[in-house]
């Protein structure tokens, strides 16, 4: 709580990112128990390039709630990151329920739409959040941001953008 209070960056690095989200996850994996489990796989040099704060956050988040939570069985939770075609490429793949396309987009929840809201104002047409997703299938969500637009500092504040 007191993190999501205090952060005043538009951008963090993905290491920064994840001790918050490692944070979160270790309170789900005391709700859930056995029936969560969590893969890492983000490479080191992933971990130094930025990304809007609590992007990683809002997938996960969406993973467990709408992945994990529905079930009784054991739900797998993949959260990979890596530099590619000099972009950070993060995804976050749950083998949960999954859901339709219609679904998805007469969905309620507005943190994929805040996400996407927020990226366009950051990095215009340049990044993008991608779903693949099918009922009993689980769902995936890839966030493309471009390193080489990337500022030099570790933070933007929103008082520097006055």
């Amino acid at each position: 709580m007191r993190t999501t209070i205090e952060e005043r960056r538009d951008l963090v690095t993905l290491a920064e990112e994840w001790a918050f989200v490692e944070r979160y996850l270790a309170i789900e994996c005391i709700r859930f128990g056995e029936r969560l489990v969590v893969d890492n796989q983000l490479s080191a040099v992933a971990r130094e390039a930025l990304l809007p704060s609590f992007s990683l956050q809002t997938l996960v988040e969406n993973a467990v709630r709408h992945g994990a939570a529905p079930r009784a069985q054991p739900t797998r939770l993949t959260i990979a990151a890596e530099i590619a075609d000099a972009a950070l490429v993060v995804t976050v793949t749950d083998d949960g329920v999954g859901a339709s396309s219609e679904a998805i987009a007469d969905g309620k929840g507005t943190g994929l739409r805040r996400l996407r809201e927020r990226m366009r104002w950051l990095y215009g047409d340049s990044a993008r959040l991608d779903i693949e997703s099918a009922p009993a299938r689980g769902f995936r969500a890839t966030l493309r941001v471009p390193v080489a637009e990337q500022r030099d500092e570790a933070a933007i504040s929103p008082e520097s953008r006055q």
